[in-house]
């Protein structure tokens, strides 16, 4: 078998038919090994190929002459230098990453140093997108390579980088294991490390948009780890974040956590989607739009919003949730919010899934953040005819709004056209709202509305 080795590490491929396997350790230790069937002879020379380049691109240099019959096999060419980066330069792009020349003059830079990076830049600009992909699999130590491997995993690029990046796992899938077969013991930290390498990689320094799904575990799935890799590693010009691909989960099934700020200097939008979400300190001095999207937000979580001190925030939409997943909280720990003192900019509000519509209706009227808002939703919650009722009797404060979203509350047919002159605009929704999410608790009492998404 070809030898190659790094460190104290070694690595060994032997490639017979339609079958190649693997052995690898630590120089004087345990050997493992795996065989992996490839369908053809064909198949199994272009996987063997592709194991060595990435031998190669993660610093596995090839020893001895291992013989083939009498002939020795000829060591692999090698590769030409990546992952160079020029201070200057680079400075320069991560303070406006949307600077067309300065990838350009990093490209003519990058290629009088051997460095394939920079005919890729050239080749992307002049949007040779055929010539520009075979560059990358001639050169695959250009692309990240991900170990837990994610079942979802989708990126964009553009001059020669890493544009945006979809990446998420999944405990129903084989694609989970390691490249020889091996399941880590902690998925959490395995995918935290395996984030932490691909922000890391060269071709993530300028990445812009990140999403990521859920991390499996015993009984859920939670994104809490993703906050402590982003801290690390984040590249200091991404604009989105969204932590919420939940994929078919129950919410209330999910957990996440925010990162701190300072990982994130230029975050412009901030996306976080779970039932139970630790928000922490928000400092995002240049935040314009957070969405916090739960099942279940509790009484911490509402005044660590309510209290940030967000600048340049002009779009802000918070889902409540349902007092009976653990929601708890209302308009008092909303008051620091509704002062309008912490987020001057803010123009669109919404109050979406929110048990306490009613009540805060009440409050936006007499607060000081009303009047600069351009827009309110209280969609998905439980605004009741007596929520109606304070509208129509404040129409004068609400008359300016461009848009009153209403969708989805059990609102009877009579309270329609009392809503007519608060806004603009009304989004009623499609369909008559009925009381149809509203039950009786019994016979003798009035119903009892819940809102729309709780688990």
């Amino acid at each position: 078998m070809p030898r190659y080795e790094t460190d104290n590490k070694f690595w060994e491929i032997e490639l017979a038919g339609s079958k190649s396997t693997q052995k690898w350790g630590k120089t004087g230790g345990s050997v493992s090994m795996n065989s992996k069937e490839c369908g053809s002879p064909e198949a199994a020379k272009k996987a063997y190929d592709k194991a060595i380049a990435k031998k190669e691109s993660e610093g596995f240099v090839l020893v001895g002459k291992p013989k083939k019959g009498r002939e020795a096999a000829k060591p692999a060419k090698p590769a030409a230098p990546t992952g160079q980066a020029n201070p200057a330069l680079d400075k320069a792009i991560l303070a406006n990453p949307d600077d067309t020349d300065a990838y350009l003059v990093l490209a003519d830079w990058l290629q009088g140093q051997g460095d394939a990076r920079g005919e890729l830049i050239a080749l992307q600009h002049a949007g040779k997108k055929k010539e520009a992909t075979a560059l990358l699999k001639k050169h695959p130590e250009l692309v990240p390579t991900i170990t837990p491997k994610p079942e979802t995993y989708t990126v964009e690029w553009a001059h020669g980088f890493l544009t945006s990046a979809h990446l998420g796992w999944s405990m129903y899938t084989n694609e989970m294991m390691g490249e020889e077969g091996e399941e880590p013991d902690d998925w959490g930290d395995a995918c935290k490390k395996a984030l932490v390498a691909f922000l890391q990689h060269p071709s993530a320094r300028f990445l812009q948009s990140l999403r990521l799904g859920c991390i499996p575990s015993d009984e859920g799935l939670y994104l809490n780890p993703y906050a402590a890799a982003i801290e690390k590693a984040a590249p200091p010009c991404l604009r989105v974040l969204r932590i919420d691909d939940t994929q078919d989960w129950d919410i209330s099934s999910t957990n996440a956590k925010a990162p701190a700020g300072r990982a994130l200097p230029q975050l412009q939008e901030l996306v976080i989607s779970a039932g139970h979400i630790d928000i922490g300190k928000l400092e995002f001095s240049e935040l314009r739009t957070l969405k916090v999207i739960s099942g279940s937000l509790r009484v911490g979580e509402l005044k660590a919003i309510s209290n940030a001190k967000l600048p340049k925030l002009e779009y802000l939409e918070i889902w409540c949730g349902d007092p009976n997943y653990g929601a708890s909280g209302g308009v008092k720990q909303l008051a620091p919010l509704f002062t309008g003192s912490n987020v001057p900019k803010l123009t669109h509000l919404g109050l979406r899934n929110c048990a306490f519509a009613d009540e805060a209706i009440k409050a936006l009227i007499k607060s000081k953040l009303l009047p600069q808002l351009k827009s309110l939703d209280l969609s998905m919650g439980n605004l009741s005819d007596r929520g109606v009722d304070e509208l129509a009797a404040h129409k004068d404060a609400f008359q300016h709004l461009d848009l009153l979203d209403v969708d989805d509350n059990a609102l009877t047919d009579a309270s329609r056209p009392r809503l007519k002159g608060c806004a603009k605009k009304l989004n009623w929704g499609k369909r008559t709202q009925t009381p149809e999410r509203a039950v009786p608790r019994s016979k003798e009492t009035r119903w009892q509305r819940y809102v729309s998404v709780g688990e």
